[in-house]
């Protein structure tokens, strides 16, 4: 079963997607670190904003917009 990542909502369909590697890991490879620990929510946040910005062409004020709202909806964030 396909699982989300409950920091950023990323889909993860392989263990290699999991942070660690761990398919128990319910956190996504972006939102480790190296042994699959949780980032901080700023580096999330800041890792978030890049991604927005360079793979939709988001400017950075919408990209953090975007970025906060969706955070707050996730598990790792409430």
């Amino acid at each position: 079963m396909e699982k989300a990542c409950e920091s950023c909502g990323m889909p993860m369909k392989t263990a290699e997607e999991h942070g660690g590697g761990d398919i128990n890991n319910p956190y996504c490879k972006y939102c480790t670190d190296a042994e699959g620990k949780l980032k901080s929510r700023e580096e999330v946040r800041e890792g978030m904003i890049q991604f927005y910005v360079k793979s939709q062409g988001k400017p950075r004020e919408e990209a953090e917009k975007s970025v906060d709202e969706n955070m707050r909806k996730m598990p790792a964030w409430k």
